[in-house]
């Protein structure tokens, strides 16, 4: 006959519930944040709708191996396509668009928020956990244009470096969980094929956390080999493919990823050496970095000092690292952000007191709360001339605004898009590039400096000026100007 076990006092079962009840609300709002209007700005020119391209053709194609732009192997975008893949398989289940681009981003931030969630709750109990998650959805580098919000690498990137970071924690912590050496090596490996350099940018971020911080690491050979060996396999085994399959990729990966981009401003992209301290300040922690310095001065247990300058060192060490890079723009520094959130959140982990706990979450709150309307109107709102708007609107609606040619510059992405999507539900968009253009025509023109030199070559009309609605011009061609 079995006996009773003890019996749970009803308020602690209560309050068990309680707390589980919160985090499931709590993480659904956050990924309810994070998936809002996904598909409400229009889609960016260059990287987002390079890779809109890469993953259209893939989808037409059926070739998986490796991108195309315009039929060709694309040596412009030269990172690995685990991105594009990814897009592939949500245009597959969802068919394309705006959605479908920006879906794998989405999903990659809300389980970088469901895993660091875990972590802390795990550790330190779910007001601290409650508290990172309300840092990572009010500071300006998670939730935001070029990571979750958009079809770009960068999400994907942060959440396997994200990971793999935790995993080397846990294993500082405890040497004998072997396991989560695996675990980094293979989150690591992953990171590889989402963004190759950026990626391996890391190793000596990792190198500073483990062993500027007593006590160090020990890793004997069998644990460096094993490290070493699943990362050293996919890369080679995934470069040595595409350079089989597209000769001369390694020498486009070499042009644009480090002689074109960490040697060389790239892009026009000119700043000075201190642009990611003036990132981190102005946009992305704002007034959390306050609070990230002054934590360093409220941990006391050891457990948690150690944790806070494994943690900072190792930030310190990747912001210098791409800071040395000619190249530097604002969302290079998205890695980071989550461990940053884990320093402003500590001190709640070490102290119990109401009263700290109150106060410290109130600060958050107030910061968060700034931050979250910030990136509300960046993620929802979209203002200026934008033929983008236009043709998702028409690709919405099952219809263009104006039989017209689309005029273009030479590098047209967004229209060679749109016009494949629209091919396929009917609608034809005709793409004006050459400026040969006939009485009585009508075109669509969505730059200024395009518009111009259509002045230069013709007497026009303005049948429609930009607005909210519809933010191109349209102008109808009288005739050509004599020179």
């Amino acid at each position: 006959m079995n006996t009773p076990g003890p019996m749970v006092p009803k308020s602690k079962d209560a309050g068990y519930i309680a707390e589980q009840v919160s985090v499931a609300l709590l993480l659904l709002l956050s990924f309810w944040v994070i998936c809002y209007r996904l598909d409400a700005v229009p889609m960016y020119l260059w990287d987002e709708s390079r890779q809109a391209n890469n993953a259209l053709e893939m989808l037409e194609s059926g070739n998986l191996w490796y991108t195309t732009y315009d039929g060709i192997p694309d040596f412009w975008n030269t990172k690995p396509h685990l991105l594009v893949l990814l897009q592939w398989i949500c245009m597959k289940l969802l068919g394309p668009g705006l959605l479908a681009l920006r879906l794998p981003s989405a999903v990659a931030g809300c389980i970088l928020i469901l895993a660091g969630f875990r972590y802390l709750h795990k550790r330190s109990g779910f007001t601290t956990a409650a508290a990172w998650v309300a840092v990572m959805l009010g500071c300006g580098g998670f939730n935001t244009y070029h990571v979750t919000r958009t079809g770009d690498y960068d999400a994907i990137l942060t959440l396997f470096i994200f990971l793999a970071t935790l995993s080397w924690l846990i294993f500082l912590e405890n040497p004998n969980r072997g396991k989560s050496l695996t675990a980094m090596a293979v989150w690591f490996s992953l990171a590889l094929l989402t963004k190759g350099v950026a990626a391996a940018m890391w190793l000596p971020v990792w190198f500073t956390m483990g062993y500027a911080i007593k006590p160090r690491a020990v890793l004997d050979y069998k644990r460096i080999i094993i490290f070493f060996l699943i990362p050293a396999s996919v890369v080679m085994g995934y470069y040595g493919m595409r350079e089989w399959l597209t000769p001369g990729y390694w020498q486009a990966v070499a042009e644009n990823e480090f002689s074109g981009r960490y040697l060389r401003p790239n892009e026009g992209h000119h700043t000075s050496w201190f642009y990611y301290a003036d990132v981190i300040w102005r946009e992305y922690f704002m007034g959390f970095i306050v609070m990230l310095a002054f934590a360093g001065f409220v941990i006391k247990k050891d457990t948690h000092t150690k944790m806070y300058l494994r943690i900072l060192l190792g930030i310190l060490v990747f912001v210098v690292i791409i800071s040395f890079s000619a190249t530097r723009i604002y969302w290079y520094v998205a890695p980071a952000i989550p461990l940053m959130a884990f320093l402003v959140i500590l001190p709640m982990a070490e102290h119990n007191n109401p009263v700290f706990h109150w106060n410290w979450s109130l600060f958050i709150a107030g910061i968060m709360v700034l931050g979250y309307y910030k990136n509300y109107r960046h993620n929802t709102y979209t203002e200026g001339v934008s033929a983008a708007k236009v043709l998702h609107q028409a690709e919405q609606s099952g219809r263009l605004p104006f039989q017209a040619k689309w005029h273009v510059g030479a590098y047209y992405p967004i229209e060679k898009y749109y016009a494949a999507v629209l091919k396929n539900k009917g609608l034809a968009l005709k793409i004006g590039k050459d400026y040969q253009y006939d009485s009585y025509d009508t075109v669509i023109v969505s730059s200024m400096a395009h518009l111009d030199s259509l002045n230069r070559r013709y007497f026009m009309r303005q049948h429609h000026y930009p607005t909210d609605e519809m933010p191109v011009w349209v102008m109808v061609v009288d005739s050509a100007r004599r020179h």
